[in-house]
């Protein structure tokens, strides 16, 4: 509010009451205008997920009602600490943490490298541009089916390559070994693609003459490198950081059509396949929604924990 406005409803309070009329004219329409939209949002997330959390408390029936109250029994059950001492499902968080860890740094350092490269001023470059972005328009699923082709030790496509490593293993997806680092690699790779048209918006945001006043100043590609463009490109990396963690720890189709278990020695079994066993085959409801909330939680700690670390070295100018 200017200063004669605010003078204004000093000396006329009906100019305030007035004002107050409008604003609350403005807010009404604004709720009307969002209210199909908050509605979807209820209909389709918020509730389910207040459902989630009622049938996390209580044992049901085969058609997914609740039965008998049994508090945070299932909590304990998967973070081992009940009377059954299973630690199956707590292996399983610890699966998933080993799976993210595994895809989430090569995922991002393997296509900024890629979008530094495309981001030369070079002959062709369009053409490995293009090549480099192809993975984001191949699903994960088409890209499993390929991978469990190149993965089988009868068809010997790779066979050679894990020999070359030493490995001596009749199929990595048979493997314990093996098995979870094969799935990483599909995942890694399916997600290169957007990953790489991030980064490479990323840096052809990065103004150019930054570039130019640090090498008229007389600093080099690496100095460049690691003082201009890292720092004004920290906003993407920590924006995909967030989103590929999120990914790995929700990842599911690649480990069903892959192995579709829980791999050789569990070695596979991460949440979200376990949270799947157990809705879809076990028909344990009630425990499938437990876990489903402890993976949200899981989640919104991570985020919240790697946003506040993050954000610390964020360079937004």
């Amino acid at each position: 509010m200017t200063a004669p406005a605010l003078l204004a409803s000093v000396v006329n309070p009906a100019g305030r009451v007035g004002q107050l009329r409008e604003a609350t004219r403005d807010l009404g329409w604004a709720a009307l205008l969002a209210l199909p939209a908050l509605a979807v949002f209820a209909t389709f997330t918020f509730l389910p997920f207040v459902r989630a959390i009622w049938l996390s408390l209580n044992v049901t029936d085969i058609v997914g009602s609740p039965v008998t109250f049994v508090g945070p029994a299932y909590y304990l059950r998967i973070l081992g600490l009940d009377d059954t001492s299973t630690q199956t499902y707590l292996r399983s968080i610890l699966t998933t943490v080993e799976f993210t860890l595994l895809v989430v740094p090569v995922s991002i350092v393997g296509p900024l490298a890629l979008a530094l490269l495309a981001n030369q001023r070079l002959s062709g470059i369009a053409f490995f541009r293009t090549i480099f972005s192809s993975p984001v328009a191949i699903s994960v699923a088409s890209a499993s089916v390929v991978f469990a082709l190149l993965y089988n030790p009868s068809v010997g496509v790779l066979q050679w390559l894990v020999n070359g490593l030493g490995l001596h293993v009749k199929g990595v997806l048979l493997d314990p070994a093996t098995a979870l680092p094969a799935v990483a690699l599909v995942t890694i790779w399916t997600a290169s693609g957007f990953h790489f048209i991030i980064l490479l918006a990323g840096l052809q945001g990065i103004p150019e003459d930054l570039h130019e006043g640090a090498q008229v100043d007389g600093a080099g590609r690496w100095r460049i490198l690691t003082r201009v463009t890292l720092p004004l490109l920290t906003p993407t990396l920590m924006f995909l950081v967030i989103i590929s963690t999120i990914n790995a720890f929700q990842a599911f189709t690649q480990f069903n059509v892959l192995i579709a278990s829980g791999g050789p020695g569990g070695s596979t079994n991460v949440l979200v396949f376990a949270l799947y066993s157990s809705f879809f085959k076990d028909n344990r409801y009630g425990f499938a929604s437990a876990i489903s909330v402890v993976l949200f939680i899981v989640l919104l700690a991570l985020s919240l924990l790697q946003y506040k670390l993050l954000e610390r070295r964020v360079h937004y100018q």
